[in-house]
């Protein structure tokens, strides 16, 4: 639920599902809690909040650290260093650092084929990040690679990365190349929502 809030837009709430879901019971598989972390993590971020943002990321890190031996529930399965490292990669770009971003992007590479949609997500962040450090060449680049990935997939939630990407190029809402992609995100969404 607290996932589902954030990607709504709501961030105050996805950290009081998230840490609700945290507190409700000390024995909760190390794994399954600290997924609660990783989550409330994004919702502070979201709520331009760093400090607390790092804080439940280191948190979330060490409680998968300790379930890594794969003991709790098999549907907590995805939760692993790789779904960190894509998760941390939103955190920083959410809070408009771009050198974490890159950084955290560099510890575990770019999702593989077999994880398109992941990639797909991973590019749309990355070219957050290229905007927010003043590349636009770069940025477009990547948004474009993962515009036509989330079309090809037909993923209405990956236009609702792409619309936080856009929003990272806003500053040059005026190049014709960025109102370009603009314009194909919006034919995408349409087409995708009709």
């Amino acid at each position: 639920m607290a996932m589902q809030a954030l990607m709504c837009g709501f961030a105050s709430e996805a950290i009081d599902m998230a840490q609700g879901a945290f507190q409700r019971d000390r024995r909760l598989e190390p794994r399954v809690a600290g997924f609660a972390k990783l989550i409330e993590a994004r919702a502070h971020a979201r709520a331009k909040d760093p400090a607390a943002a790092s804080s439940c990321l280191a948190h979330a890190e060490r409680l998968q650290e300790r379930g890594a031996d794969g003991s709790g529930p098999a549907w907590i399965g995805f939760f692993t260093q790789s779904r960190i490292i894509t998760d941390a990669a939103e955190v920083f770009r959410d809070l408009e650092n771009p050198r974490a971003t890159f950084a955290w992007h560099t510890m575990g590479g770019m999702p593989g084929s077999e994880f398109i949609r992941s990639r797909a997500v991973r590019l749309s962040v990355l070219a957050s990040a290229h905007a927010q450090n003043g590349d636009l060449g770069q940025s477009l680049h990547m948004g474009r690679q993962s515009l036509e990935i989330f079309t090809r997939l037909g993923s209405v939630r990956g236009m609702d990365y792409l619309q936080v990407y856009s929003r990272s190029l806003a500053r040059w809402r005026r190049e014709p190349q960025v109102r370009d992609f603009m314009t194909d995100v919006g034919t995408a969404r349409r087409a995708l929502t009709a």
